[in-house]
């Protein structure tokens, strides 16, 4: 019974947002990590790596694969495909990505100090923006993500 509720808690942690986020993002929410998700649900650690860079679409897996993610992370496989693709990495200046990075930690790991990643990671959106590092509609799509 209790494992029910906790699934229940895990689901409800996930709808928290009402816009779709993108698998680090999930991950962060369920507190684990694609190493811990391979090792969960049989999936290999580098087609689970592809996803969360963003190299591969969660849209292209097969339905094995999108069933045995969906049973360990508690979540149904419509929200899965309902998951943004994460942001290439050569499109966002080092210092965001680190901020998305420590922010997406402090989730994953409990942190009392949720609140100060989270005006890191504005600031560090708002300067990227500034200094045309990305576009206005990068910088307005990572806000609606996160905040």
């Amino acid at each position: 019974m209790i494992k029910n509720n906790e699934k229940n808690i895990e689901k409800e942690s996930v709808n928290r947002y009402n816009l779709d986020m993108t698998f680090l993002d999930l991950l962060a929410e369920q507190k684990t990590t694609v190493y811990s998700l391979s090792i969960d649900s049989g999936v290999p650690k580098t087609t689970l790596t592809d996803i969360a860079s963003g190299k591969a679409d969660i849209l292209g897996c097969s339905g094995k694969t999108l069933l045995a993610i969906s049973k360990s992370l508690h979540v149904s496989i419509e929200e899965l495909l309902k998951l943004e693709r994460e942001e290439a990495r050569t499109l966002l200046p080092g210092f965001l990505m680190d901020s998305i990075s420590e922010y997406r930690k402090a989730i994953r790991k409990e942190s009392t100090l949720v609140d100060c990643y989270s005006d890191q990671l504005n600031s560090s959106i708002n300067v990227a923006e500034v200094e045309h590092l990305i576009s206005k509609e990068q910088a307005d799509r990572l806000r609606a993500r996160y905040f």
